[in-house]
């Protein structure tokens, strides 16, 4: 082979590689996990809520295992060039979560969320989350979902009145700034409940009260609103209001 063409296919190879992100190689015999779904970001007060859906695989290939866990990676945008995913840039392992130890990790049915605090105003960031089996097989094609943290809206203060066959919760309108005002996310928790992943409603609502009568008569609710506002762009929520309880009483 003559001297110059070995010394371009040397050239060539060197920048294949070096464009590239190194994995763990795959055995021919071997299957990946399936990726994770409905990855989504949302940022609440001054944190960011990441929670996705685990695969469903009732029956695992051949040469497969039982998934292990979740890997949660992060990637600071600097540049534009930061979001190419095949030009040598890192991403950063935050956080590992284990199915058999879930600690501080939220999960319903095959739904997670993590909460990811260190994020810093004004900055952009790329989130990751892949399965990993116990033998160290990770499935690295999950998709990746782009968020930028703004300054969130102040949250509102919230009273409660009972009314007939439930209660009405009330708050006045939350001033924004120059971004626009969405309404208002209701989470409502039970006495065993320390978190409510999702709200009450399908939509934030736009009024300044809500009357709930989905109430079991003789339990205590508790109630904490968000604002939610598009801010840069971005749709955010506030940190939580302090905490109202409410009860259904019979008659």
């Amino acid at each position: 082979m003559p001297i110059m063409f070995r010394l371009l296919l040397v050239v060539i190879c060197s920048l294949c590689a070096a464009c590239g992100k190194k994995g763990l190689l795959i055995p021919p015999d071997r299957y990946a996990p399936p990726p994770v779904s409905a990855l989504q970001v949302v940022q609440q007060g001054e944190r960011f809520r990441i929670s996705w859906l685990a695969p469903e695989q009732e029956l695992p290939l051949e040469g497969s295992s039982p998934p292990a866990g979740f890997r949660l990676y992060r990637r600071e945008l600097r540049s534009p060039a930061d979001e190419c995913l095949s030009c040598g840039v890192e991403d950063l392992l935050i956080r590992t979560v284990e199915l058999e130890y879930l600690k501080d990790v939220i999960r319903i049915g095959n739904l997670f969320a993590v909460v990811d605090g260190d994020v810093q105003l004004g900055k952009s960031y790329l989130y990751q989350v892949t399965v990993y089996e116990k033998g160290g097989v990770e499935n690295r094609d999950s998709g990746r979902v782009k968020r930028k943290k703004v300054q969130p809206p102040p949250p509102p203060t919230v009273t409660a009145g009972e009314v007939p066959a439930g209660i009405m919760l009330e708050w006045s309108t939350v001033s924004v700034g120059s971004g626009s005002l969405t309404g208002y996310n209701l989470y409502r928790l039970r006495p065993s409940e320390s978190f409510a992943l999702r709200p009450l409603t399908p939509a934030p609502v736009t009024e300044n009260r809500y009357e709930d009568l989905r109430m079991e008569p003789g339990t205590v609710y508790r109630y904490q609103l968000r604002t939610v506002a598009t801010l840069e762009g971005e749709s955010v929520e506030s940190d939580p209001s302090p905490q109202v309880e409410g009860e259904f009483i019979l008659p």
